[in-house]
């Protein structure tokens, strides 16, 4: 090879790196990887919880959202088209431990497409149903104290491993899409052995705020095992308060007989009494009408101190009135409540964001 031709070859072989170089760049400049992530703690002391006739003093975890982690990230596919995924995990504050041995990202592992016309999401992710009601939930779906709980016991059958308590779904394909006030999501994770779950989901957010939704879980390969859960809501703005009301209705077949029956009503206000704090009362009753003495009333109170965007310190108590076999499927708190008689909450804690 001459000089002259290997010069030519190495500015060819240059001029090929920097157009390659400058490709790179351009898509590095469309996309974006963000971590995320929540630690929340409170201290708190409780009575007669569960079976525990005595007091209990503890570090909680997750007092009004679950400390969790994460990444997301998008890409820019042009027209209008973007490639998006999420991964999200969570864990305790109190003592480092994840939630869950040998499931990095419990809540959310999917990748997926959007655009103007919505976005189809495939892999594990947040059932349509409950992020359809979170806007009219009296707390809404605040980790602890809230109808969360009920959500959650109430679509758990044992043996199916795609439905994570019919809030975090596997093996899922689901399209959701935002038209204006109007919110409409569907899922499908099927088959696979695991079981299979069905999700609707709608809201509306105008002068009032309506929400309904319906999921349907069948345990793995048992079309008569399972769940069925749907929940209706409605929230009123009323200058600086809005009141919030939902209804949640489950049932539970086990070998084709129905084991629960779950009625469980929430009705609550939000007072934004001035710029950095908010005050919020609720009441919830939940009854099992095919388990005897499942039966509970709860009273709630709590305020969120916003110290910024990212902070906020939060004060709470609560009050249940249980039967002879309260569960969490008609009660709130994380613990259980003693059956016939009153359990006491109370929490101060810290929750930040970044």
């Amino acid at each position: 090879m001459s000089k002259r031709t290997s010069l030519a070859t190495v500015r060819r072989s240059l001029i090929v790196s920097a157009a390659l170089a400058a490709a790179a760049t351009g898509a590095s400049a469309q996309s974006n990887v963000t971590l995320f992530g929540r630690l929340d703690a409170a201290l708190q002391y409780s009575t007669k919880t569960g079976t525990i006739d005595d007091d209990l003093y503890e570090l909680a975890n997750g007092g009004i959202r679950p400390s969790i982690w994460g990444m997301k990230g998008t890409e820019d596919l042009g027209s209008g088209l973007k490639a998006f995924f999420n991964l999200e995990a969570h864990f305790f504050t109190d003592n480092g431990l994840g939630a869950r041995t040998g499931q990095a990202f419990r809540r959310q592992a999917n990748v997926g497409v959007k655009s103007d016309w919505g976005a189809v999401t495939m892999g594990r992710q947040y059932s349509p149903a409950i992020l359809a009601n979170l806007g009219t939930e009296p707390r809404a779906f605040k980790e602890n104290l809230s109808g969360l709980y009920p959500y959650a016991l109430n679509q758990n059958p044992t043996n199916n491993t795609v439905n994570d308590l019919g809030i975090f779904i596997g093996n899922a394909v689901s399209y959701s899409g935002n038209f204006g006030p109007v919110y409409v999501g569907a899922l499908l994770a099927a088959g696979e052995g695991t079981g299979r779950t069905m999700t609707l989901g709608a809201s509306y957010t105008g002068p009032v705020v309506v929400s309904g939704s319906y999921q349907e879980i069948d345990a793995a390969n048992s079309d008569s095992d399972g769940t069925t859960h749907y929940m209706l809501g409605l929230a009123v703005p009323l200058g600086g308060f809005t009141i919030k009301g939902s209804y949640q209705h489950a049932t539970e077949d086990d070998f084709g007989i129905e084991t629960h029956e779950v009625d469980f009503y929430g009705i609550g206000f939000d007072w934004a009494w001035n710029a950095m704090n908010t005050f919020n009362a609720t009441y919830y009753y939940g009854k099992d009408k095919k388990v005897s003495g499942d039966k509970t009333s709860t009273f709630v109170i709590s305020n969120d101190y916003a110290i910024s965007k990212r902070t906020v310190i939060y004060a709470q108590f609560a009050i249940a009135d249980a039967d002879s076999t309260p569960s969490l499927r008609t009660g709130v708190i994380l613990n259980g409540s003693f059956p016939n008689s009153k359990t006491s909450v109370v929490a101060l804690g810290i929750s930040h964001s970044f």
